[in-house]
């Protein structure tokens, strides 16, 4: 922007400074980030001497928010995770739906605190240094903890009582069945065959 008249005469600068020497237009993305002083000069003309003036102009890095957290899916009994930074990002807010419990500043997350489900976790970074904010997404999984708790009901039983099955508590889950040698057992159902089984 020329002020008192000034004029474009021819524009330089220092080296990483992506200019034009015509019109001074510079490629702030191809230039190297930093603080530079640009020069106008005006060659001898018309019995005037040469002129110059000078301007300076700071380029600051773009802002970056890019995040991932590795191991997701995560059993809620897992450590804690806190999330890996992209290239040239930087850590802004965290934020997250309703059910996860995530630290706002560093982007932990409390896994056991938090409800199993699936959600999509926010880095918003703010405006800074003249460039605007920006803000990358990421999508985790929490997984309950896996529950084995049973019983057999009626025991202890007699050998000849038939066929007892487990009953389970609350939320548990049949895995892979096993027992000490004598015990006749269904590994898949957790079914015992008494009259099969030692007493």
């Amino acid at each position: 922007t020329f002020t008192g008249g000034g004029v474009a005469g021819t524009f330089s600068s220092t080296v990483g400074l992506s200019i034009t020497c015509s019109n001074g237009l510079i490629n702030l993305s191809t230039s190297t980030i930093g603080s530079y002083v640009v020069t106008n000069t005006i060659l001898a003309s018309g019995g005037c001497p040469v002129v110059s003036a000078t301007s300076p102009i700071t380029i600051n890095p773009s802002l970056g928010a890019s995040f991932t957290f590795s191991g997701s899916p995560y059993c809620q009994s897992s450590p804690n995770p806190s999330p890996l930074l992209g290239v040239g990002a930087s850590s802004g807010i965290f934020s997250s739906t309703s059910g996860l419990i995530i630290d706002s500043l560093t982007g932990q997350i409390n896994l056991l605190a938090s409800t199993p489900g699936n959600y999509v976790v926010t880095n918003t970074v703010a405006a800074s240094g003249s460039c605007p904010g920006t803000s990358a997404s990421f999508n985790i999984t929490i997984n309950a903890v896996p529950v084995a708790t049973f019983s057999y009901s009626g025991n202890p039983f007699c050998q000849n009582s038939g066929f007892p099955l487990p009953v389970f508590s609350g939320a548990a889950s049949a895995g892979v069945f096993s027992s000490s040698a004598g015990l006749n057992i269904n590994p898949s159902t957790g079914q015992i065959n008494l009259a099969a089984s030692s007493a």
